[in-house]
């Protein structure tokens, strides 16, 4: 029986092993969770691109990332308890933050600074416990802070009150001009003679020019305003794109 034992053992010991490896493999499992809804921001605001893993473990010694796609771009990786700031994209690197206070539930969120048109679109968010990772993927959709303004909400705006002002100017005026040409007073006869005898015949294309232009002055400011706004805010986000990429080429010998 001893014997039995004796040459048993040792065929039974690999096995166990596996056995052992697999369990522990597998208690260290875990899925990673991101926002089940597009996150929006506004551009030049931040965004909050959260990600938890689950079931919720301390995740301070696990690998945490963030990269996009093509060719997993990082955005931030941290790594050993630090942030990995040289492993970085030049487009990232100086606005990104990784909020940390609940790492220990397994809860981080990745905070974007200065958000870019550039940076809308899909992110990834993974842990990485030893051998053993886990992603999750999320979206960030990036809005025009002038949205809501576009030419045609500005075309209606301006042009509402010019069709109010013609109005009340042309009813003034056909008020005016059935009193003077009715039964009048003789002062108010003589007060006619002493005007311009063309003041009631004065064509209608003149009086319209004249109310319309003193109110298309602010509708042509408004829509200038408007381009130059647009055309500032694109610009900013264009060398700010162009920047860390031009600095880091200088730097090369």
């Amino acid at each position: 029986m001893a014997s039995f034992l004796s040459s048993s053992l040792p065929s039974c010991l690999p096995s166990l092993l596996l056995l052992l490896q697999l369990s522990s493999s597998s208690a260290g499992q875990f899925r990673v969770m991101g926002p089940g809804q597009p996150i929006r921001a506004l551009v030049g605001d931040e965004a909050e691109l959260p990600c938890r893993i689950s079931p919720g473990k301390n995740a301070t010694g696990m690998e945490v990332g963030w990269y996009r796609p093509p060719f997993s771009r990082v955005v931030h990786l941290y790594r050993n308890g630090k942030d990995q700031a040289e492993e970085q994209a030049p487009e990232y690197r100086g606005r990104t933050e990784l909020l940390k206070e609940t790492i220990g539930e397994g809860k981080v969120t990745l905070r974007i600074r200065n958000v870019r048109f550039s940076d809308e679109g899909g992110f990834t968010c993974f842990f990485r416990d030893h051998s053993y990772q886990e992603e999750a993927a999320m979206e960030l959709k990036v809005e025009d802070p002038f949205y809501w303004i576009n030419p045609g909400v500005l075309v209606l705006i301006a042009v509402l009150p010019v069709l109010l002002l013609q109005i009340t100017v042309g009813l003034v005026f056909l008020c005016l001009q059935r009193r003077l040409r009715g039964k009048i007073p003789a002062e108010i006869e003589n007060l006619h003679r002493t005007f311009d005898p063309h003041f009631l015949t004065v064509p209608c294309w003149k009086i319209t020019l004249f109310v319309i232009v003193p109110v298309l002055g602010p509708l042509v400011a408004l829509i200038i305003c408007y381009n130059w706004l647009h055309r500032r805010l694109a610009g900013a986000v264009l060398g700010q794109q162009t920047g860390p990429l031009s600095s880091s080429g200088a730097s090369q010998p």
